[in-house]
């Protein structure tokens, strides 16, 4: 069952709805409407055709006011002259304003064309599930069904529009965002530029600091050699790569930094977990919160990751001098160290948009496919819907017969959640799971990704594990202060079968 109810109640508390200087998009008010299914037939029709309506009036007093914008840019600061722009179809508009508005106008644009895509996407979505799930009650009733009146409402709608917003954005994305190619040469530059503009630390501590890194370095492939048993250190995933978790970079790198992976991956850990982001610019990013505050050596500018071009994000530099990678970057890194290197990727509830980035990222380089052992996130809707777009690539023929997919797993909690779109599976009751991972009563995910409890390690917790280990993929996420040592790890996965146990490889870790 795809939480869909969940996803859109994210998907309206979300931050990224309130954008200055405009008014909160309307979105279908789904749980509302659900309860009237209940009701009475004329009941539940009135609301949902109350709704379709609010829906288009919003889409196209909204669509009205970005071509307002468009033609009035084009006929103040384009340049060309008013016989041009006359009757100027809408996809050479678009096309005309990428060529003579600045680059900042043309992102704004493509951000605002995506926003209203998305919107309009989601509740057209939610309007379409709305209908099935009132027929599926009416079928059990004996009542008449409304898919037959209400849908050829729906699909004639400006709501439906979808498909000309998205050939917009195709025009905007083709000319703005670069190959990856020359996203490279470019924050190489750029990076080039800032360090020669940068006095760093002095020699004495300079030399403090590799002495340091040195010892971590020795330690963590001691560990990795000698103390580990071996059967277990391809279950064991380096949460945001071998890091400091208190943000420190004298000793090891800062989580998510290019260094982290290449630390653990050379060292011999096979996963490890990042945390991806999308920029304003397109480009998966690695970041854990929604801006890189905590990280960045100037706290002041705060912008959210998504608000921020790569290059802008490059320029904020992090505590250890270095710039936050993109996960192309990660992947490409992880292939050239070879052997078992892989990532565990997640994305984060909400942000369809990087999902669908992702899908991008391996169409166009199908060989990194390998090195993304799984992708995670707490939004189920989010997960099957990816399943779906890396199903297309197979049926495309893009991702090889020899090149396996990443497992797709679903993240939950270990309390009730007090957000919407969180999951809560106790070990004591995985009943629920079945539903989760099924798609239209198919299967679709490969399995779970569960916060730790103490009682996985108790006897029947560890059984419980055992059994749903035998039908799914399992892994498991500790939160600061839970135990992180060989002990625990070695229980999880010898004693409950577990696939995946994520650690942030304290010094404790061996005992």
């Amino acid at each position: 069952m795809v939480k869909f109810g969940r996803h859109l109640q994210f998907y309206l508390e979300c931050d990224e709805l309130k954008t200055s200087g405009t008014s909160k998009p309307y979105i279908v008010p789904y749980k509302d409407i659900r309860g009237a299914i209940g009701e009475s037939q004329e009941s539940f029709q009135q609301l949902w055709l109350e709704s379709l309506k609010a829906v288009s009036d919003d889409y196209t007093q909204r669509l009205r006011l970005l071509w307002q914008q468009i033609f009035s840019d084009l006929f103040r600061f384009s340049g060309q002259p008013t016989n041009l722009l006359r009757g100027l179809p809408h996809e050479d508009a678009v096309e005309l304003y990428l060529s003579t508005m600045s680059e900042k106008r043309s992102r704004d644009l493509l951000a605002n064309l995506k926003r209203l895509h998305s919107n309009i996407s989601m509740n057209g979505e939610a309007l379409r599930k709305l209908v099935k799930k009132y027929d599926k009650q009416a079928t059990d009733r004996g009542d008449d069904i409304l898919t037959t009146s209400l849908l050829p409402e729906l699909y004639s709608a400006p709501v439906m529009n979808a498909p000309a917003i998205e050939r917009y954005i195709e025009i905007l994305r083709d000319k703005l965002v670069v190959s990856d190619e020359e996203e490279e040469e470019s924050l190489d530059e750029y990076m080039t530029s800032i360090k020669e503009k940068t006095q760093l630390t002095s020699s004495s501590k300079d030399a403090l600091d590799v002495q340091r890194r040195a010892s971590e370095m020795f330690w963590l492939h001691d560990l990795i050699e000698n103390k580990i048993p071996q059967a277990d250190i391809p279950m064991l995933v380096a949460h945001r790569g071998f890091h400091c978790v208190m943000d420190h970079s004298g000793r090891r790198p800062l989580e998510n930094s290019l260094s982290s992976y290449e630390s653990a991956w050379s060292a011999g850990v096979h996963l490890c977990e990042c945390d991806v982001a999308l920029t304003k610019d397109e480009k998966l990013v690695l970041a854990h919160d929604s801006d890189f505050t905590r990280l960045a050596l100037d706290p002041s500018k705060n912008k959210k990751v998504g608000d921020l071009t790569m290059k802008e994000i490059v320029g904020l530099t992090f505590k250890s001098g270095t710039r936050p990678p993109l996960l192309l970057d990660v992947l490409r890194s992880a292939q050239t160290i070879g052997g078992s290197a892989r990532l565990v990727v997640e994305i984060k509830a909400g942000n369809d948009e990087a999902g669908a980035a992702l899908v991008r990222l391996f169409r166009r380089n199908p060989k990194l496919i390998e090195r993304c052992a799984v992708v995670m996130s707490f939004d189920a809707y989010l997960m099957h819907r990816l399943r779906t777009e890396l199903n297309e690539l197979v049926d495309q023929g893009l991702a090889l017969a020899e090149v396996k997919l990443p497992e797709l797993l679903l993240l939950t909690v270990a309390e009730p959640p007090t957000t919407t779109y969180k999951l809560f599976a106790s070990v004591t009751d995985f009943n629920q799971v079945d539903s989760w991972l099924q798609h239209e009563g198919k299967p679709s995910l490969d399995g779970v990704y569960l916060q730790f409890q103490p009682q996985m390690l108790q006897t029947n917790g560890l059984a419980a594990l055992r059994a749903l280990s035998a039908q799914y993929k399992v892994g498991v996420w500790m939160m600061l202060g839970d135990p992180d040592d060989i002990v625990t790890a070695s229980c999880l996965v010898e004693g409950g079968g577990v696939s995946y146990v994520n650690t942030d490889l304290p010094r404790s870790f061996s005992g």
